[in-house]
């Protein structure tokens, strides 16, 4: 008996689901249909909205940059049917309006130096509403005023500074640092900006493992308002394998007074260091200068005297002492 009820009841249940379920689609197609007629509605009625606007500032006063910053965007408020405040809003590629410096009447700014400069946007209604739909009004323009500092453009060479970071493989060293062809390039700008200007950097760039020459094109970092005579230099530098020399080399006493002699013991130390494999065959003794210091001797620690290395060839590099201390006796001539 009780199976019989129970499937009555799921019955009666499934059937009150299935009339739910058919009136809530209802519902909400007629609650989409609203939405539709509504934003329809809303879209035909006037709004007011803010749109943000390229511009690009073209034929500057002659020989004359622009030593400031300037606006690239300005804000209008505009008025017009929603739909077509719409429309500009979700608008990714609007065509900047080219702002001809000419044509306009800059003012002077009172009391300032003569290539400071100031234009009224409002000045600017007309182009822009040319650019606009008929069916729109431009209400304002922000901000009220653009500022203009012209300077002379000026022309100068300045070094370029290669920014590299590297590792280098094992066994494998450079041979010439990194450097740049050509070592310099000519900029034009503001002699605001130019008087400051020591050096461009090139772009960043990193080696690993670094295991073989370089030789590649790479663009220059930009710097704002200036110009290069090109964009782009040839990073260079050479590598090679290396490998280790050992060697004695005798030590030098500086500094004696001339009715002494000082003596160290040893009188020669081993040096080791690296070098290409193209230069291997130039390391001699003699390319080493070796020196102890007289005047150190009321410095010296355990009575030693410390070994400098006075010179060396520009050739190899890690240069180490063995022994770096050695001891010493001073005999009158």
């Amino acid at each position: 008996m009780q199976p019989v009820i129970f499937h009555r009841i799921f019955g009666f249940l499934k059937k009150i689901r299935k009339k739910l379920d058919r009136n809530f689609f209802i519902f909400m197609i007629f609650l989409f249909l609203s939405g539709i007629f509504w934003l329809l509605n809303e879209l035909s009625r006037e709004s007011i909205a803010d749109i943000s606007y390229p511009v690009k500032y073209i034929n500057l006063p002659g020989n004359k940059m622009l030593a400031n910053e300037v606006p690239r965007r300005l804000s209008l408020k505009l008025q017009a049917p929603g739909y077509t405040l719409l429309r500009f809003k979700l608008s990714s590629g609007l065509i900047p309006l080219n702002l001809d410096m000419e044509s306009y009447f800059l003012r002077q700014l009172p009391g300032m130096n003569s290539s400071d400069y100031y234009l009224l946007t409002r000045e600017l209604r007309g182009r822009f509403e040319r650019r606009l739909s008929s069916s729109i009004t431009i209400i304002d323009i922000q901000p009220d005023s653009l500022f203009f500092k012209f300077d002379s453009i000026i022309y100068k060479r300045v070094q370029v500074i290669p920014r590299v970071e590297y590792t280098m493989a094992r066994q494998f060293m450079l041979k010439t640092e990194f450097h740049t062809i050509p070592d310099s390039v000519k900029v034009s700008g503001p002699g605001l900006i130019l008087d400051t200007l020591k050096a461009v950097n090139t772009e960043r760039i990193s080696f690993n493992e670094l295991n073989a020459s370089v030789e590649q094109e790479i663009d220059l970092s930009p710097v704002p308002r200036i110009e290069f005579s090109r964009e782009t230099v040839v990073l260079s530098a050479q590598v090679e394998q290396f490998t280790e020399a050992n060697l004695k080399v005798s030590i030098e006493a500086i500094n004696v007074p001339d009715s002494l002699v000082l003596k160290t013991f040893p009188g020669q130390v081993s040096i080791s260091c690296i070098a290409g494999l193209s230069e291997y065959d130039k390391i001699s003794s003699y390319l080493f200068q070796l020196e102890v210091d007289y005047l150190e001797i009321g410095q010296t620690l355990g009575g030693k005297l410390k070994v400098n290395i006075a010179s060396s060839p520009d050739f190899v590099r890690s240069v180490r002492i063995h022994p770096i201390y050695v001891e010493f006796i001073i005999e009158k001539k």
